[in-house]
Formats: structure tokens, C-alpha cells, sequence
């Protein structure tokens, strides 16, 4: 995909370049990794919505709002690592390579990519509370969770919170060393 130059809100949805994209589309967009490769346009999406819903042109359910901070707190997770370890390229199964963000934690390091930090995301923090406390509260509190997760800076915008940071140093550090006491985790076999 081509990289956008803007992303504008509009009473029919985000406008992106000349072609208009309903908000729910939008939404699922960022979910479905549409912008994992270029973060910076995921970001200029996300304020289209939210201005969007500000003009009152677009009402979100809280599905779509966890959605949205899921995707932010891996971006500004990974936005963080590049800036402090870089990057890495791997090698990939068709014979490739894919550019990795470097981590680096008290176990030791590895290449970390969106989709999959989103996915882990959803699997601990929505997974976790919604098992244990329901569809209603969970959702609720995994969308506090989120939110506690960032926080805004006035000279840089978006950062980690110390509690996000915490939280996703423990996920990536506990990865780790499970990798080294257990090795790569075998491929699901789906019949």
C-alpha cells in the first residue's frame, strides 16, 4: 500500500486520499493490520475517528473503542523499542526477510511486529478480564487498562506509561524466557 497523506474526517466517514471509507471500515482496518507497515498513517486514521466522533458524525461502541487503543498502545510500544534498540531483519517462510522492531528486556532480546504484540494484547488483557469478570465490566476494564496504558506528553505526544511499560516488559521478558526454557512453540495444525 501506498503511503497516505491524509486521513480526514467526514460526515460519510474517513476521507483517505479521494476515496471515503466508512468509520466502522476504518476501525476494522487498523485491527486487521492494514497499517502495520506504515504506523505513522495508522495514527492520522485513528484521529479522522476520533474527530469523527467528536463532530458527532460517527458513535463507537466499546468493541471498536478497544479496538482503537489496542492498536495505539502496541504502536506507541513499538514506536518506543525502534527508537531505543532499532531494527532487525529475519528471515520469513518464503525465503525473505521481514524488518523486525528490536526488544530488549531483562531476559534478553527479540524482533516484535504489531499484529502479533495486538494479538497478545487481546489475549491478556480483554481475554483475562473478560473470563474473569464478564462481557460488561470486562470489556470496561480492559478499555481502562488500555487507557492507563499510554499516556500523553506535551513535547512528544503519546508515550508508555510506567504501568504500560511495566506490563508489556513482563509480557515480552516472560516470552523470553519461556523460548529458553521451552523453545518455539509448535505451529498450530488446523485440519
Amino acid at each position: 500500500m501506498e503511503e497516505i497523506k491524509s486521513a480526514e474526517a467526514t460526515p460519510d466517514g474517513v476521507k483517505v486520499e479521494n476515496k471515503i471509507i466508512g468509520y466502522s471500515t476504518a476501525v476494522k482496518s487498523l485491527c486487521s493490520g492494514n497499517y502495520d507497515r506504515r504506523l505513522f498513517d495508522g495514527l492520522n486514521v485513528i484521529a479522522a475517528i476520533q474527530e469523527g466522533v467528536t463532530s458527532g458524525w460517527y458513535r463507537m461502541d466499546i468493541e471498536k473503542e478497544i479496538i482503537i487503543w489496542r492498536w495505539l498502545v502496541a504502536t506507541v510500544f513499538i514506536n518506543e523499542e525502534l527508537f531505543k534498540n532499532g531494527t532487525v531483519d529475519i528471515p520469513n517462510e518464503d525465503g525473505g526477510t521481514d524488518t523486525a522492531v528490536i526488544y530488549c528486556g531483562k531476559e534478553g532480546g527479540l524482533g516484535i511486529y504489531p499484529g502479533p504484540l495486538r494479538f497478545s494484547l487481546a489475549n491478556h488483557v480483554e481475554g483475562t478480564a473478560l473470563e474473569k469478570y464478564g462481557r460488561d465490566l470486562g470489556l470496561d476494564l480492559a478499555l481502562k487498562m488500555y487507557k492507563g496504558m499510554i499516556e500523553s506528553c506535551p513535547q512528544n505526544g503519546l508515550r508508555m506509561s510506567a504501568m504500560g511499560r511495566d506490563g508489556l516488559c513482563m509480557l515480552h521478558d516472560g516470552f523470553i524466557r519461556s523460548l529458553q526454557t521451552e523453545g518455539m512453540p509448535a505451529m498450530p495444525v488446523i485440519h
